[in-house]
C-alpha cells in the first residue's frame, strides 16, 4: 500500500522538509495515525523525494525455491525495480 496515499485518505496533506516527513493538519493526528507514521517513515521520505507517485521500500521479501523467505534491504526501490535486483542475483527470484 502506498504510504503517501493512506494518509492522503484519512485526509491529512504531507510534505518532506528536509530528512522529515510534515503531516497536517495535525488537530486530525490520532495516536495510532501517529504510530504508522513512525513505523513508515523511511517509506513516507521514499515515496515523497521520488516526487512520480510510485510506491518504493528499502526493504523486501526475496523468495528464493529452496531456501527460506530472507529481506533484500537498499536504497528506496519500486517492486518492478527490486524484483529485477533480485532476478539479476537468483534467476527464480520472488519479491513481495
Amino acid at each position: 500500500m502506498n504510504a503517501v496515499a493512506y494518509l492522503k485518505r484519512h485526509g491529512l496533506a504531507v510534505r518532506l522538509s528536509g530528512k522529515r516527513v510534515r503531516v497536517s493538519p495535525a488537530s486530525r493526528l490520532t495516536d495510532d495515525m501517529r504510530r504508522y507514521i513512525k513505523a513508515h517513515r523511511l517509506e513516507l521520505i521514499a515515496e515523497l523525494a521520488s516526487g512520480d507517485g510510485l510506491a518504493r521500500r528499502c526493504n523486501w521479501t526475496v523468495i528464493v525455491p529452496g531456501y527460506p523467505p530472507f529481506t533484500m534491504i537498499g536504497n528506496p526501490m519500486t517492486h518492478a525495480e527490486a524484483q529485477a535486483a533480485a532476478r539479476a542475483r537468483w534467476e527464480q527470484a520472488t519479491v513481495k
